[in-house]
């Protein structure tokens, strides 16, 4: 082993990594040209030994091995596989492809496609606005090939990314990678499937390739991959509670049919009796009848099964229970204890397997993403150990410089932040080396938050005008301003609660002049704390910037409307104007302005502040579920589509038209839900959204089967098992981990006082429970690189330490 920290040469200088490579050979010229200095006795004392796995005894600097090195932290920054071609050329492509233009266009492009369902025929855009059937406009449908030629874009795009993904890890890791072979298989399937809409002037019946759509969404983002791949593989563990919950409905369905009988009907004649029409077989309309919820509920196994199924959803409690509830109260012990049962032990048990067996997986997948962020960095610092130093035949050579990390540092993309910080760290240890577990650690700067230093206070010297500087700045000053935000918002609950009318419709009420006077308070307020707190120190702050642009706009609305209510404008203006911008909408709009200061109150109160934290992290940190969550909608609102298109709005009542059906009360007709259908994508959307939060959702149930079929119902079904036992459940154990996580992470930082904090990221979310892979694992796993025959180091890797 050689330290080597004798005589090391520090890099001041180092090679900026610009312009491409003209071609392969171009890229290990560098080895070629060692051979030209190579002892020839030595050559020929060793012929097996080939001259590009020997390297000078000179001080040098590899371009193409710092480039590598540069691309291999960016891999590691980002978590990405390391599995793709190393020499320059490649390389080039690479950094060009990953970097922001290339990668926004591709984003772009996903957007626009899913998009494209919007405005394609069936179209949701209609000439007034509304989806009801009865009173929605004409849809606005673009002509043939509109649409079209933009989808035709975006798939040849695509196919220009799966050929650069494909040429940039080669064609042996194409082959292992099953998303990009879909990918591929997709791409030539929706241009097969547009190629038929063309030949059919978008006449074809079915748009095969819109179901296809949301995968381009789910395979470009590795977190959404692992997260589909956590689901998928949760789901199976799950399939015990779901089967013992299927038990549980077929148990109580079968009791339940036998528990609430249906009068004979055979001729009409009662079995018991033989009369026709006994008296005990139709009751008195007056009394209570035995059969009641036999002939609403439980008439066959189906309804039986699809009854009780929305009862454990609460969707049609007690509906469903008062026939046989009104005729004996004994009944009800049935209903209670299939609830009970059902769905206080089985849903929650349900919600605690999912969350285990979610979180397990999930765990696991961050455990890889973390091996695979370790294998890049320790990738990069094997591509260091040959910078900077001199390099002898079979020496292995564990330390590199500092100034070649910071020459590769400087020169990978990553978050200026954490950039900032590694190379300030750098700068401090000048002159020193790193092992590889060192080189390692330096990296993680890249978990931690931004440490934001606000700017000095300018003090003023003045000792009247300092008194007044303290007075601002002091905490009670913004107690204050929080105490008068509240007040105004209850000021505007009582003027809406006591005299809405004359509150928003008449001139000059009394709201909008105690709007007028709490909106010259919050200037003076923004105002002093700009001159107290300097300018500069001000917009470090996120609350103080917040009140500030909340101020502006709410002065440029009052303006407006002083304008307009003074009679400054000429009348005919200002007529034109008042009819543009009626006095009560601009009142309102200052009344919700105003309603959102009420939001300072939750930087004051601890709890607060840390759910406040929580819900910011959720929305940064559950985009991978929320796409998970887009594609599921997407998906099943194309299916919907297809299979129910115009089923409900061709029996919608025509306006204007006498109508003398009686409707059923409580039916999708008498409570007129005509416009949740899936007449267009926007509309399909919505009842989606209706049938997951499930309540009446079995009045979607009941009038598709009528409309359609009893198959119908299925669709609705296994959009409640997905959307709802599924997603919901996987959400709920999201919200907990990162709830949890980050209430002990604050509490702890409480008590111990500390300054630094940790980014809420799903990878951070787990941090702490993950294992670092050791540096013999993460070498063994570098020489099964498939392009690793190109790499001078590769003798250096193999060889035993």
């Amino acid at each position: 082993m050689v330290d080597s920290r004798d005589n090391m040469e520090t890099m001041d200088t180092y090679p900026v990594l610009r312009g491409k490579p003209g071609t392969f050979e171009e890229s290990i010229d560098y080895y070629d040209a060692s051979v030209n200095v190579m002892n020839v006795d030595n050559e020929e004392e060793d012929e097996d030994f080939d001259p590009r796995e020997r390297s000078f005894n000179v001080y040098d600097c590899d371009a193409t091995a710092l480039l590598q090195a540069v691309v291999f932290i960016e891999d590691g920054v980002r978590y990405r596989s390391i599995n793709h071609k190393i020499d320059s050329v490649s390389l080039w492509y690479y950094r060009l492809y990953y970097s922001w233009p290339v990668q926004w266009t591709l984003y772009l492009t996903i957007t626009t496609i899913l998009v494209l369902a919007f405005i394609e025929k069936p179209s949701s855009i209609t000439t007034n606005g509304t989806a009801d059937p009865r009173y929605r406009g004409d849809p606005i449908n673009l002509p043939c090939g509109a649409t079209e030629t933009i989808e035709l874009a975006c798939l040849l795009i695509f196919l220009a990314d799966a050929v650069i993904k494909t040429h940039l890890i080669g064609k042996k890791q194409f082959i292992k990678s099953p998303w990009l072979i879909a990918y591929v298989f997709i791409i030539i399937t929706s241009l097969a499937d547009w190629m038929v809409t063309v030949n059919y002037k978008c006449n074809e019946v079915v748009r095969f390739r819109r179901l296809l759509r949301p995968f381009f969404l789910l395979q470009n983002s590795s977190l959404m991959k692992k997260t589909l791949k956590s689901i998928t593989r949760t789901v199976p563990k799950i399939a015990s509670v779901l089967l013992m919950l299927m038990l549980h409905i077929y148990f109580f369905t079968m009791f339940g049919l036998l528990l609430f009988p249906l009068p004979e009907r055979t001729n009409g004649t009662n079995s018991s009796t033989g009369d026709q029409n006994s008296s005990d077989v139709i009751p008195l309309p007056d009394e209570p009848s035995k059969y009641r919820e036999g002939q609403q509920f439980f008439t066959d196994i189906q309804t039986a099964t699809i009854s009780l199924l929305v009862l454990l959803t609460t969707a049609n409690n007690p509906d469903v229970t008062l026939p046989a509830y009104i005729y004996s109260r004994w009944y009800s012990l049935y209903f209670i204890s299939f609830l009970i049962i059902g769905l206080y032990f089985f849903f929650n048990m349900l919600t605690a397997v999912i969350y285990n067996e979610f979180r397990g997986y999930l765990l696991r997948s961050m455990q890889a993403s973390l091996n695979r962020r370790r294998l890049a960095f320790q990738a990069a610092f094997e591509m260091l150990c040959q910078q900077g130093r001199p390099i002898e035949r079979n020496v292995q050579i564990t330390t590199v410089s500092v100034g070649v990390i910071k020459a590769a540092v400087s020169q990978a993309k990553m978050k200026r932040h954490a950039k900032a910080a590694i190379i300030a760290r750098l700068d401090s240890e000048m002159g020193s080396t790193k092992t590889a577990g060192e080189f390692q650690a330096i990296f993680d700067a890249l978990d931690r938050e931004v440490d934001k230093r606000k700017p000095p206070i300018r003090t003023e010297h003045n000792k009247y005008l300092h008194f007044l500087q303290e007075l601002i700045v002091h905490r009670y000053f913004n107690y204050f301003g929080t105490f008068v935000a509240v007040l105004n918002v209850l000021v505007i609950t009582v003027e809406i609660a006591v005299q809405y009318d004359k509150s928003f419709y008449k001139r000059d009420s009394s709201l909008a002049l105690i709007n007028f006077l709490f909106i010259m308070f919050y200037v003076c307020e923004q105002t002093l704390k700009i001159w107290a707190y300097g300018w500069r120190r001000y917009r470090s702050s996120r609350q103080c910037v917040f009140d500030g642009m909340l101020t502006l706009v709410l002065v440029i609305v009052e303006i407006v409307y002083c304008v307009i209510n003074r009679g400054v404008l000429p009348s005919s203006e200002r007529e034109v104007l008042t009819e543009a911008l009626p006095l009560y909408e601009i009142v309102r709009v200052i009344n919700m302005l105003i309603m959102f200061r009420v939001l300072r109150i939750i930087s004051h109160i601890q709890t607060m502040a840390v759910v406040a934290a929580t819900l910011i992290d959720l929305l940064r940190n559950l985009r991978s579920f929320v796409g998970i969550l887009v594609v599921i909608y997407y998906s099943f609102a194309i299916l919907g589509m297809e299979l129910f298109h115009d089923l409900t709005s061709r029996h919608a009542p025509k306006i204007n038209a006498t109508n003398t059906t009686a409707y059923e009360c409580g039916s999708f007709e008498q409570l007129e839900y005509w416009a949740n259908n899936f007449d267009d994508f926007a509309a399909a959307l919505v009842v989606l959204f209706d049938v997951m939060v499930v309540n009446n959702w079995h009045i979607f149930l009941g009038a598709y089967k009528k409309y359609s079929s009893g198959w119908a119902q299925l669709y609705f079904i296994s959009w409640y098992f997905v959307s709802v036992l599924v997603c919901l459940n996987v959400f709920t154990a999201l919200v907990l981990e990162n709830f949890i996580t980050k209430w002990d992470r604050a509490q702890e930082a409480q008590q111990q006082e500390l300054q630094a904090s940790y980014m809420m990221s799903v990878h951070m979310m787990f941090r702490g429970q993950l294992k670092e892979p050791t540096e013999q694992e993460l070498k063994d796993e570098l020489r099964k690189h498939p392009h690793i025959q190109h790499l001078r180091l590769q003798r250096q890797i193999q060889q035993p330490s």
